[in-house]
């Protein structure tokens, strides 16, 4: 073995026992933390870490993407009071960055000025919430047919997606909101009418709270509407009436109600009042006070601005109540009925007794409406509950002393029945 062999293993040797280890075999400072990216939103604090083992006496630095010397060891060399040394642990060399604008992004290395130089270094991510700029569109009037244009110019990182929505009036009864339009920080209405005003609402997100909003006011200007809810009435003599109208117009000019062409106004006669509904329309009613028949004919509500006007007319009639109808005069017909406690009822062998008749051959017997062959017909007739007393007839020459007697007998029989049916009348009434 050479000498120069001899001695390395001796180096060696004394290097474990302590003598000679600094020089010979030092440990080379390495960093402790894997590479990453940071991200953060602007306005935020900015933690860069670099964490550095066995050190020993060497030194850290730091500079941003322009080269420029930012920390050495300990002490911050620029003037730029939002950056920080923070060391929470011996081997921490983290750069802290308060208050975090956007032109802080960019590639800072954390440096040690070892031979070859040691380097880590870090993305800054900067993130910004959107914007929205003051060159965007404010609140604006046009007429109806023109072509709008609203802009909502809006700025962040990462670019903001803009949203539109509408609304009606504060005034109006709706509250709710509706998606017009596509994404896009322009939105342009075509041939605008009066059922696009209202609010406009911009909505600018990128996923970096908070989404921002602006609202712009679109009002239309067109020619009146009118409104009628009847377009006849009646009243009474001496009452009184409310006539209305609803107009819808912007701007709202004159609007008035005429009787037979001409103007009404406030007077004993008639109350003019105007109450406010919804969006741009107003109710214009007209109170008339103790009608008379000179109140009763044509009524116009009449509206006019400097774009148009329009007119709806309506009739007031006098109300007539309808006549009670006359009461039908008949002729009272009263109807006797025979019941079991009033009257027995007829047998059909009683009734043959007192009904004389004759039969022929081939003629059948129609009981109580006979036609006798010898001209003979009396007795009574019961058809339903009606009880009639028939008259009675001759009979002929031949048989005149027979039918005398005959004729006396059944004179007997009916003057009794005649004399039970006024006794059952009298019951009766």
């Amino acid at each position: 073995m050479e000498v120069s062999e001899i001695l390395i293993f001796t180096e060696i040797a004394l290097c474990f026992l302590g003598t000679l280890c600094k020089d010979i075999m030092a440990v080379e400072p390495r960093f402790d933390v894997p590479i990453v990216n940071i991200t953060v939103v602007a306005g935020k604090t900015a933690v860069l870490p670099c964490s550095i083992e066995s050190l020993g006496e060497f030194k850290v630095v730091w500079t941003d993407q322009y080269s420029t010397l930012l920390t050495l060891a300990e002490k911050r060399i620029i003037d730029d009071e939002r950056m920080v040394l923070d060391r929470p642990h011996t081997k921490d060399w983290n750069l802290l960055l308060h208050d975090v604008k956007y032109e802080d992004r960019g590639r800072y290395t954390c440096q040690i000025n070892t031979l070859p130089i040691k380097t880590k270094t870090i993305e800054l991510i900067v993130l910004v919430p959107p914007e929205i700029l003051d060159t965007s569109s404010n609140d604006l009037t046009t007429k109806e047919g023109d072509t709008v244009t609203l802009t909502c110019n809006v700025t962040g990182i990462p670019r903001p997606t803009v949203q539109w929505f509408r609304k009606p009036h504060a005034d109006s009864q709706e509250h709710h909101k509706e998606r017009v339009g596509i994404n896009g920080e322009i939105l342009i209405i075509h041939n605008v009418s009066r059922y696009c005003d209202g609010i406009y609402e911009c909505v600018a997100f990128n996923d970096v709270p908070p989404a921002v909003n602006r609202v712009i006011s679109v009002m239309v200007e067109f020619p009146p509407e009118v409104w009628l809810n009847n377009k006849k009435m009646s009243q009474s003599l001496g009452k009184e009436t409310i006539l209305e109208c609803k107009v819808t117009a912007f701007p709202q000019a004159v609007s008035v109600w005429r009787f037979e062409n001409v103007f009404l106004a406030n007077s004993l006669k008639h109350r003019i009042d105007i109450y406010k509904d919804k969006g741009h329309t107003i109710i214009l009613s007209v109170r008339i006070m103790n009608i008379t028949k000179e109140d009763f004919g044509q009524y116009s509500c009449f509206a006019s601005n400097e774009f148009g006007e329009d007119e709806e007319t309506m009739t007031l009639l006098e109300f007539n109540p309808p006549t009670k109808p006359r009461p039908v005069t008949t002729t009272e017909v009263r109807i006797f009925t025979t019941t079991p406690k009033t009257r027995s009822k007829l047998k059909s062998s009683e009734y043959d007794d007192f009904i004389p008749f004759k039969r022929n051959e081939g003629i059948s017997h129609n009981r109580g409406n006979e036609t006798f062959v010898d001209g003979l017909q009396f007795g009574i007739k019961c058809t339903g509950a009606i009880v009639r007393i028939c008259a009675p007839y001759s009979m002929g020459k031949s048989n005149a002393g027979q039918t005398s007697l005959y004729y006396n007998g059944k004179l007997l029989i009916s003057l009794i029945i005649l004399f039970n049916f006024i006794i059952d009348i009298f019951y009766l009434v």
